[in-house]
């Protein structure tokens, strides 16, 4: 089966597998706490990024984490795909020119296969930095985010940031 078909469907499984979250009385439901639901905004944005951030009413964002890590697993996928065929021709190769050149596309595909995995990864840790950032805080317009330019006692120029929760 072809890589990116093999994906789409052990994600689908994962995703249906999970049971649905209703409450009876939407009254409860809106009083329960994170902590009281099975599935709260952070175990589901561990398990697909931009799924909690659908949950607590911020669509925009939900969309442009699970989107950006689709597009990285496709990329990556897509980059595997052609660096296997890449190394396939480099073990066929009849003569030393095509060789070399099949084993450079083969390195230049995996290194942007790794690039791919390493950005998804990167987008996956933000996805739940966020989250974790409204849950704990409720609301985004509490914190208070400041970046500081000056020069210490020696007159060396020092930059520091810092979040307030």
């Amino acid at each position: 089966m072809h890589p990116i078909k093999t994906g789409v469907a052990v994600f689908l499984a994962a995703f249906l597998s999970v049971p649905a979250v209703r409450a009876q009385d939407p009254a409860a439901a809106k009083e329960a706490s994170p902590e009281s639901r099975p599935f709260g905004p952070l175990e589901k944005s561990l398990l697909v990024p931009g799924w909690g951030q659908f949950s607590v009413g911020r669509p925009v964002e939900g969309v442009l984490f699970l989107g950006s890590t689709v597009l990285c697993l496709i990329g990556a996928l897509a980059d595997n795909h052609l660096g296997n065929e890449n190394y396939a021709l480099y073990k066929a190769a009849a003569n030393p020119a095509d060789a070399t050149r099949f084993r450079a596309l083969t390195e230049r595909y995996d290194r942007r296969r790794n690039q791919f995995l390493l950005a998804g990864a990167a987008v996956w840790a933000l996805n739940l930095l966020d989250i974790a950032l409204l849950v704990k805080g409720g609301d985004r317009s509490r914190r208070a985010w400041t970046i500081h330019i000056g020069q210490d006692f020696h007159e060396a120029f020092v930059v520091g940031a810092g979040c307030r929760f």
